[in-house]
């Protein structure tokens, strides 16, 4: 049976950064904060975590291990990445992929946000009902009258589809699921000057409006329906066969889970033992395809992110 793997975090700095995952998980680093901490990507010469058990990058291990993926993507396909933000996000989206890969030759990232911890308001969403009254707003800077806001919380989850114009409130512990991309179109970022560069960040008006869902749609928070299922409560966040699903498994005492696909177990709250190894908060397991099931044990809340393949069409 092949073995369990872990996997590496990659930080980074960010302008709305605290200190929240470095207290949560242990986390040590010479950065001023943790704006973000990548516990799943694999993105070569860009961000890519390190796989503990044979020092590559996963990107590399992707491509040199196919078999334990199972997957026909050319490159690894799925992403997970805590945030603590002290500030808001800049109000941003994410385009589609055929716009990311026409205007810069990336994927688009459809995001899906479990809160960890913490209690604030995020923008989601706009009030203009034509592309021309989006523009005005934004020329006339009028985001009062542009921007929605909704209340968010620990425990709940949303979904961002392409083109959603979102930004997450300060004060927030969050996971974010989606595939592997890192492409952000920025609208909106109070006019804050970066400590790193002495500049106001990038915006990308333009792009913006070519991406931003016209007329928009109304998301709130996602209903979920916990379930019991061999010793674990189950919750299924979102599940989208091509890009990607997630959900949370919470165990207390013991219990197994059990996935066809290749997954990434990601420890969100508590500690105990994945088949027997020490396991904890802020760590992160790869587990490989037709693995079988994992056996839990402990007080712990884990995210799990894997991938389905699409079903090809025969119409």
């Amino acid at each position: 049976m092949p073995e369990l793997y872990h996997i590496l975090p990659v930080f980074n700095q960010r302008l709305y950064g605290g200190h929240d995952l470095s207290k949560r998980y242990g986390f040590v680093t010479d950065l001023a904060n943790i704006g973000e901490c990548y516990n799943v990507i694999a993105m070569p010469g860009h961000l890519d975590c390190i796989v503990c058990e044979t020092g590559e990058k996963l990107s590399s291990f992707y491509q040199n291990n196919q078999e334990l993926f199972g997957s026909n993507t050319p490159t690894m396909p799925v992403r997970a990445a805590m945030a603590n933000t002290i500030s808001p996000m800049s109000v941003q989206l994410h385009p589609s992929d055929a716009y990311a890969l026409a205007h810069d030759g990336r994927l688009g990232k459809p995001d899906g946000v479990y809160f960890i911890g913490g209690k604030s308001t995020m923008e989601l969403g706009h009030y203009a009902k034509t592309r021309e009254e989006f523009k005005k707003k934004v020329e006339n800077e009028d985001w009062e009258h542009l921007l929605r806001y909704v209340d968010c919380e620990a425990g709940q989850f949303v979904d961002v589809p392409y083109g959603t114009l979102h930004a997450f409130g300060g004060g927030l512990t969050l996971i974010e699921f989606s595939q592997n991309a890192d492409l952000t179109y920025r609208l909106y970022d109070y006019n804050r000057i970066d400590p790193q560069t002495g500049k106001t960040r990038e915006l990308h008006i333009e792009k913006v409006l070519d991406c931003v869902n016209i007329p928009d749609q109304t998301i709130d928070m996602v209903e979920l329906y916990p379930y019991e299922k061999d010793g674990c409560q189950l919750t299924l966040f979102h599940d989208e066969p091509g890009v990607y699903t997630a959900g949370r498994i919470v165990v207390s005492g013991s219990g197994s889970f059990l996935l066809p696909e290749f997954y990434f177990l990601i420890g969100l709250c508590g500690s105990g033992k994945i088949n027997g190894k020490n396991f904890k908060g802020g760590e992160t397991l790869f587990v490989p395809c037709h693995y079988g099931p994992v056996q839990l044990q402990g007080n712990l809340e884990i995210g799990y992110l894997t991938f389905r393949q699409k079903e090809k069409s025969h119409g």
